[in-house]
Protein backbone atom coordinates (compact mmCIF):
# COMPACT_ATOMS: atom_id res chain seq x y z
CA UNK A 1 0.00 0.00 0.00
CA UNK A 2 1.37 3.41 -1.00
CA UNK A 3 2.26 5.89 1.73
CA UNK A 4 -0.45 8.44 2.44
CA UNK A 5 0.34 11.91 1.06
CA UNK A 6 -0.28 13.14 4.61
CA UNK A 7 -0.80 11.21 7.81
CA UNK A 8 -0.66 11.23 11.57
CA UNK A 9 1.46 8.17 12.27
CA UNK A 10 0.92 6.82 15.77
CA UNK A 11 3.27 4.45 17.57
CA UNK A 12 0.75 2.48 19.62
CA UNK A 13 3.51 0.31 21.09
CA UNK A 14 5.00 3.46 22.60
CA UNK A 15 1.56 4.43 23.89
CA UNK A 16 1.41 1.07 25.67
CA UNK A 17 4.88 1.71 27.08
CA UNK A 18 3.76 5.15 28.32
CA UNK A 19 0.81 3.55 30.12
CA UNK A 20 3.10 1.01 31.77
CA UNK A 21 5.49 3.75 32.85
CA UNK A 22 2.67 5.73 34.47
CA UNK A 23 1.45 2.67 36.36
CA UNK A 24 4.97 1.81 37.53
CA UNK A 25 5.57 5.37 38.71
CA UNK A 26 2.30 5.75 40.62
CA UNK A 27 1.76 2.24 41.92
CA UNK A 28 -2.02 2.49 41.42
CA UNK A 29 -4.45 1.60 38.62
CA UNK A 30 -4.65 3.87 35.58
CA UNK A 31 -7.68 5.36 33.87
CA UNK A 32 -6.58 6.16 30.31
CA UNK A 33 -8.39 9.28 29.12
CA UNK A 34 -9.36 8.74 25.48
CA UNK A 35 -11.87 11.54 24.97
CA UNK A 36 -11.74 13.69 21.82
CA UNK A 37 -10.62 10.77 19.63
CA UNK A 38 -7.89 10.02 22.16
CA UNK A 39 -6.50 13.55 21.87
CA UNK A 40 -6.42 13.08 18.11
CA UNK A 41 -4.58 9.75 18.21
CA UNK A 42 -7.50 7.48 17.27
CA UNK A 43 -10.10 6.40 19.81
CA UNK A 44 -10.22 2.61 19.60
CA UNK A 45 -6.57 1.80 18.80
CA UNK A 46 -5.40 4.19 21.51
CA UNK A 47 -7.74 2.59 24.05
CA UNK A 48 -6.55 -0.87 23.04
CA UNK A 49 -2.92 0.21 23.35
CA UNK A 50 -3.47 1.76 26.78
CA UNK A 51 -5.18 -1.40 28.02
CA UNK A 52 -2.36 -3.50 26.59
CA UNK A 53 0.02 -1.34 28.63
CA UNK A 54 -1.85 -2.13 31.84
CA UNK A 55 -4.57 0.53 32.08
CA UNK A 56 -7.70 -0.93 33.65
CA UNK A 57 -10.14 1.95 33.11
CA UNK A 58 -11.01 4.26 30.24
CA UNK A 59 -12.34 7.81 30.51
CA UNK A 60 -14.43 9.73 27.99
CA UNK A 61 -16.24 13.04 28.03
CA UNK A 62 -19.39 11.83 26.29
CA UNK A 63 -21.52 8.72 26.33
CA UNK A 64 -21.29 8.50 22.53
CA UNK A 65 -17.52 8.13 22.79
CA UNK A 66 -17.91 5.35 25.34
CA UNK A 67 -20.45 3.55 23.14
CA UNK A 68 -17.99 3.62 20.23
CA UNK A 69 -15.48 1.87 22.46
CA UNK A 70 -18.03 -0.81 23.30
CA UNK A 71 -18.88 -1.19 19.61
CA UNK A 72 -15.16 -1.64 18.99
CA UNK A 73 -15.16 -4.67 21.27
CA UNK A 74 -13.69 -3.06 24.38
CA UNK A 75 -15.04 -4.47 27.64
CA UNK A 76 -12.97 -2.57 30.23
CA UNK A 77 -14.78 -0.24 32.67
CA UNK A 78 -15.52 3.18 31.16
CA UNK A 79 -16.46 6.43 32.89
CA UNK A 80 -18.27 9.12 30.86
CA UNK A 81 -18.39 12.41 32.75
CA UNK A 82 -19.94 15.13 30.62
CA UNK A 83 -23.60 14.16 30.70
CA UNK A 84 -26.38 16.75 31.03
CA UNK A 85 -29.69 15.64 32.58
CA UNK A 86 -31.27 15.69 29.10
CA UNK A 87 -28.99 12.85 27.96
CA UNK A 88 -30.50 9.49 27.02
CA UNK A 89 -28.87 7.56 29.83
CA UNK A 90 -30.48 4.27 28.84
CA UNK A 91 -27.93 3.80 26.06
CA UNK A 92 -25.19 4.11 28.67
CA UNK A 93 -26.76 1.42 30.82
CA UNK A 94 -27.21 -0.85 27.80
CA UNK A 95 -23.46 -0.61 27.27
CA UNK A 96 -22.47 -0.83 30.97
CA UNK A 97 -20.98 2.65 31.12
CA UNK A 98 -20.35 4.43 34.41
CA UNK A 99 -21.62 7.99 34.75
CA UNK A 100 -20.46 11.01 36.71
CA UNK A 101 -22.93 12.75 39.04
CA UNK A 102 -22.61 16.42 40.04
CA UNK A 103 -26.16 17.49 40.92
CA UNK A 104 -29.55 16.36 42.17
CA UNK A 105 -31.02 16.96 38.72
CA UNK A 106 -28.44 14.68 37.15
CA UNK A 107 -28.92 12.03 39.83
CA UNK A 108 -32.69 12.10 39.35
CA UNK A 109 -32.42 11.77 35.57
CA UNK A 110 -29.95 8.88 35.85
CA UNK A 111 -32.12 7.10 38.42
CA UNK A 112 -35.30 7.48 36.35
CA UNK A 113 -33.60 6.12 33.23
CA UNK A 114 -32.09 3.18 35.09
CA UNK A 115 -35.36 2.17 36.74
CA UNK A 116 -37.16 2.48 33.42
CA UNK A 117 -35.11 -0.45 32.10
CA UNK A 118 -34.60 -2.14 35.47
CA UNK A 119 -30.83 -1.81 35.87
CA UNK A 120 -28.75 -0.42 38.71
CA UNK A 121 -26.83 2.66 37.58
CA UNK A 122 -23.10 2.82 38.35
CA UNK A 123 -22.04 6.36 39.24
CA UNK A 124 -18.99 8.34 40.32
CA UNK A 125 -19.73 11.29 42.58
CA UNK A 126 -17.86 14.37 41.38
CA UNK A 127 -16.86 17.02 43.92
CA UNK A 128 -16.08 20.59 42.90
CA UNK A 129 -12.90 21.32 44.84
CA UNK A 130 -12.07 24.56 43.06
CA UNK A 131 -12.04 23.94 39.31
CA UNK A 132 -15.55 25.46 39.23
CA UNK A 133 -16.78 23.44 36.27
CA UNK A 134 -18.50 20.12 36.90
CA UNK A 135 -18.89 18.72 40.39
CA UNK A 136 -21.13 19.30 43.38
CA UNK A 137 -20.47 22.48 45.35
CA UNK A 138 -23.13 24.05 47.60
CA UNK A 139 -25.43 21.15 46.78
CA UNK A 140 -22.91 18.58 47.98
CA UNK A 141 -24.46 17.74 51.41
CA UNK A 142 -27.96 17.43 49.92
CA UNK A 143 -26.66 15.31 47.06
CA UNK A 144 -24.80 13.05 49.49
CA UNK A 145 -27.97 12.65 51.56
CA UNK A 146 -30.02 11.68 48.49
CA UNK A 147 -27.30 9.33 47.30
CA UNK A 148 -27.12 7.73 50.74
CA UNK A 149 -30.83 6.93 50.69
CA UNK A 150 -30.56 5.34 47.27
CA UNK A 151 -27.57 3.28 48.40
CA UNK A 152 -29.47 2.08 51.45
CA UNK A 153 -32.33 1.03 49.18
CA UNK A 154 -29.84 -0.62 46.78
CA UNK A 155 -31.21 1.41 43.87
CA UNK A 156 -27.82 2.72 42.74
CA UNK A 157 -24.15 1.80 42.98
CA UNK A 158 -21.48 4.33 43.98
CA UNK A 159 -18.36 3.15 42.17
CA UNK A 160 -16.11 6.09 42.94
CA UNK A 161 -15.65 9.66 44.11
CA UNK A 162 -13.54 12.11 42.16
CA UNK A 163 -12.53 15.66 41.40
CA UNK A 164 -10.37 17.51 38.89
CA UNK A 165 -7.36 19.76 39.46
CA UNK A 166 -7.10 23.22 37.92
CA UNK A 167 -3.37 23.95 38.30
CA UNK A 168 -1.58 20.60 38.57
CA UNK A 169 0.84 21.62 35.81
CA UNK A 170 1.95 24.52 38.02
CA UNK A 171 3.48 22.74 41.03
CA UNK A 172 3.91 25.90 43.12
CA UNK A 173 0.33 27.11 42.69
CA UNK A 174 -1.53 27.18 46.04
CA UNK A 175 -4.69 25.83 44.40
CA UNK A 176 -3.20 22.35 44.30
CA UNK A 177 -2.96 21.83 48.05
CA UNK A 178 -6.27 23.65 48.55
CA UNK A 179 -8.02 21.29 46.19
CA UNK A 180 -6.37 18.27 47.76
CA UNK A 181 -7.59 19.37 51.19
CA UNK A 182 -11.12 19.95 49.93
CA UNK A 183 -11.16 16.52 48.31
CA UNK A 184 -10.02 14.86 51.54
CA UNK A 185 -12.70 16.78 53.44
CA UNK A 186 -15.35 15.57 50.99
CA UNK A 187 -14.20 11.97 51.43
CA UNK A 188 -14.32 12.33 55.20
CA UNK A 189 -17.83 13.77 54.97
CA UNK A 190 -19.00 10.79 52.93
CA UNK A 191 -17.52 8.39 55.45
CA UNK A 192 -19.12 10.30 58.32
CA UNK A 193 -22.46 9.73 56.59
CA UNK A 194 -21.76 6.01 56.42
CA UNK A 195 -21.01 6.05 52.69
CA UNK A 196 -18.05 4.21 51.19
CA UNK A 197 -16.62 6.64 48.57
CA UNK A 198 -15.45 3.76 46.40
CA UNK A 199 -12.53 4.39 44.05
CA UNK A 200 -11.01 7.74 44.97
CA UNK A 201 -9.44 9.48 41.98
CA UNK A 202 -8.07 13.01 41.83
CA UNK A 203 -4.73 13.02 40.02
CA UNK A 204 -4.57 14.02 36.37
CA UNK A 205 -1.44 14.08 34.20
CA UNK A 206 0.01 17.13 35.92
CA UNK A 207 -0.51 15.65 39.38
CA UNK A 208 1.01 12.33 38.31
CA UNK A 209 4.18 14.29 37.58
CA UNK A 210 4.15 16.84 40.38
CA UNK A 211 2.10 15.42 43.26
CA UNK A 212 2.62 11.68 43.85
CA UNK A 213 0.65 11.91 47.12
CA UNK A 214 -2.48 12.77 45.13
CA UNK A 215 -2.72 9.29 43.59
CA UNK A 216 -5.29 7.83 46.04
CA UNK A 217 -6.81 4.67 44.46
CA UNK A 218 -6.45 5.52 40.75
CA UNK A 219 -4.92 8.17 38.48
CA UNK A 220 -6.28 9.59 35.23
CA UNK A 221 -3.79 10.24 32.44
CA UNK A 222 -4.58 12.11 29.26
CA UNK A 223 -1.76 14.17 27.75
CA UNK A 224 0.89 12.17 29.61
CA UNK A 225 -0.38 8.97 28.01
CA UNK A 226 0.37 10.46 24.59
CA UNK A 227 3.90 11.38 25.58
CA UNK A 228 3.72 15.05 26.53
CA UNK A 229 4.29 16.65 29.92
CA UNK A 230 1.65 19.21 30.99
CA UNK A 231 3.30 22.60 31.22
CA UNK A 232 6.29 21.13 29.33
CA UNK A 233 8.11 20.65 32.65
CA UNK A 234 11.16 18.41 32.69
CA UNK A 235 10.66 15.29 34.77
CA UNK A 236 12.42 12.11 35.72
CA UNK A 237 9.40 10.67 37.51
CA UNK A 238 7.63 9.18 34.50
CA UNK A 239 9.41 8.03 31.35
CA UNK A 240 7.07 8.83 28.47
CA UNK A 241 7.69 9.70 24.83
CA UNK A 242 5.46 11.33 22.17
CA UNK A 243 3.67 8.76 20.06
CA UNK A 244 2.46 10.81 17.07
CA UNK A 245 4.26 12.07 13.98
CA UNK A 246 2.41 14.44 11.64
CA UNK A 247 3.86 14.48 8.14
CA UNK A 248 3.04 15.19 4.50
CA UNK A 249 4.58 14.92 1.06
CA UNK A 250 5.81 18.14 -0.49
CA UNK A 251 3.57 19.02 -3.42
CA UNK A 252 5.76 21.62 -5.12
CA UNK A 253 9.19 23.24 -4.86
CA UNK A 254 9.94 26.40 -6.83
CA UNK A 255 12.31 29.33 -6.98
CA UNK A 256 10.72 32.69 -6.23
CA UNK A 257 12.24 36.08 -7.02
CA UNK A 258 13.12 38.87 -4.63
CA UNK A 259 10.11 41.06 -3.87
CA UNK A 260 7.51 38.30 -4.30
CA UNK A 261 4.77 38.14 -1.69
CA UNK A 262 3.59 34.93 -0.06
CA UNK A 263 0.02 33.81 0.57
CA UNK A 264 -3.23 35.54 1.49
CA UNK A 265 -2.90 39.15 2.51
CA UNK A 266 0.61 39.31 1.01
CA UNK A 267 1.91 39.50 4.58
CA UNK A 268 5.42 38.33 3.66
CA UNK A 269 7.62 39.94 1.00
CA UNK A 270 10.83 38.09 0.15
CA UNK A 271 13.97 40.16 0.66
CA UNK A 272 15.90 38.04 -1.85
CA UNK A 273 15.49 35.12 -4.24
CA UNK A 274 14.34 32.04 -2.32
CA UNK A 275 13.09 28.50 -2.80
CA UNK A 276 9.75 27.66 -1.30
CA UNK A 277 7.92 24.38 -0.72
CA UNK A 278 4.17 23.89 -0.80
CA UNK A 279 2.81 21.29 1.63
CA UNK A 280 -0.83 20.10 1.46
CA UNK A 281 -1.93 20.60 5.07
CA UNK A 282 -3.72 23.69 6.36
CA UNK A 283 -5.98 25.10 9.03
CA UNK A 284 -8.78 22.74 7.98
CA UNK A 285 -6.46 20.00 9.20
CA UNK A 286 -5.70 21.74 12.49
CA UNK A 287 -2.57 23.67 11.54
CA UNK A 288 -2.70 26.95 13.51
CA UNK A 289 -3.58 29.83 11.19
CA UNK A 290 -2.12 32.47 13.47
CA UNK A 291 1.19 32.22 15.25
CA UNK A 292 3.41 34.73 17.00
CA UNK A 293 6.67 32.81 16.87
CA UNK A 294 8.11 30.66 14.10
CA UNK A 295 6.45 27.39 13.17
CA UNK A 296 8.91 24.86 11.79
CA UNK A 297 8.75 21.56 10.00
CA UNK A 298 11.56 19.08 9.44
CA UNK A 299 12.63 17.99 5.95
CA UNK A 300 15.52 15.58 5.64
CA UNK A 301 16.43 16.25 9.25
CA UNK A 302 16.68 20.03 8.74
CA UNK A 303 14.26 22.51 10.33
CA UNK A 304 12.60 24.98 7.96
CA UNK A 305 10.21 27.81 8.90
CA UNK A 306 6.68 28.18 7.59
CA UNK A 307 6.15 31.56 5.94
CA UNK A 308 3.05 33.54 5.02
CA UNK A 309 -0.45 32.83 6.19
CA UNK A 310 -1.60 29.26 6.64
CA UNK A 311 -4.31 28.47 4.07
CA UNK A 312 -7.22 26.09 4.48
CA UNK A 313 -5.42 23.23 2.75
CA UNK A 314 -1.77 24.21 2.42
CA UNK A 315 1.23 25.92 3.95
CA UNK A 316 4.37 27.43 2.45
CA UNK A 317 7.85 26.70 3.75
CA UNK A 318 11.00 28.77 3.27
CA UNK A 319 13.78 26.51 1.96
CA UNK A 320 16.42 29.24 1.71
CA UNK A 321 18.54 30.52 -1.16
CA UNK A 322 19.71 27.06 -2.22
CA UNK A 323 18.10 23.69 -1.62
CA UNK A 324 18.22 20.02 -2.50
CA UNK A 325 14.64 19.51 -1.33
CA UNK A 326 12.29 18.34 -4.09
CA UNK A 327 8.61 17.61 -4.60
CA UNK A 328 7.71 14.24 -3.11
CA UNK A 329 10.08 14.58 -0.16
CA UNK A 330 8.45 14.10 3.22
CA UNK A 331 7.99 17.03 5.60
CA UNK A 332 7.48 16.25 9.28
CA UNK A 333 5.46 18.87 11.14
CA UNK A 334 6.16 17.36 14.55
CA UNK A 335 7.18 14.00 15.90
CA UNK A 336 9.39 12.22 18.42
CA UNK A 337 12.40 12.06 16.06
CA UNK A 338 11.88 15.23 14.05
CA UNK A 339 13.50 17.80 16.28
CA UNK A 340 10.11 19.55 16.29
CA UNK A 341 7.41 18.73 18.85
CA UNK A 342 3.78 19.61 19.47
CA UNK A 343 5.11 21.70 22.37
CA UNK A 344 7.15 23.76 19.89
CA UNK A 345 4.05 24.32 17.78
CA UNK A 346 1.99 25.23 20.82
CA UNK A 347 4.55 27.78 21.97
CA UNK A 348 4.66 29.45 18.55
CA UNK A 349 0.86 29.53 18.30
CA UNK A 350 0.30 30.76 21.85
CA UNK A 351 -1.61 27.67 22.90
CA UNK A 352 -1.01 24.27 24.53
CA UNK A 353 0.02 20.92 23.11
CA UNK A 354 -3.41 19.50 24.05
CA UNK A 355 -4.98 21.74 21.41
CA UNK A 356 -2.36 21.07 18.74
CA UNK A 357 -2.87 17.31 19.07
CA UNK A 358 -6.62 17.09 19.58
CA UNK A 359 -7.72 19.45 16.81
CA UNK A 360 -6.03 17.58 13.96
CA UNK A 361 -8.66 17.22 11.26
CA UNK A 362 -10.61 14.10 10.42
CA UNK A 363 -9.29 13.95 6.85
CA UNK A 364 -5.80 13.21 8.17
CA UNK A 365 -5.61 9.41 8.38
CA UNK A 366 -4.28 7.92 11.61
CA UNK A 367 -1.77 5.27 10.63
CA UNK A 368 -0.33 2.74 13.05
CA UNK A 369 3.45 2.49 13.14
Amino acid sequence: MAEQIFAATVDYHQLSANASSIINATGVPLMAVVKADAYGHGLIPSAEAALAGGATWLGTAFIDEAIKLREGGITAPILAWLTPPTEDFRQAFDSTIDLSVSSLEQLSAILSASEMIDVKARVHLKVDTGMTRGGALDQFPVLVSALGELLDEERIELVGTWSHLACADEPKHPMNLNQYSRFVSALEYLESEGINPGIRHLANSGAIINFPDFAFDMVRAGLLLYGYIPGALATQRVDVKPVMELSADIALVKRVSEGATIGYGATVRLPEDRYIALIPLGYADGIPRRFDGELHCSIGGIRYPLIGRVSMDQVTVDLGRETSVKAGDRAIFFGPNAGVTADDWAKAAGTISYEILSRLGARIPRVAR
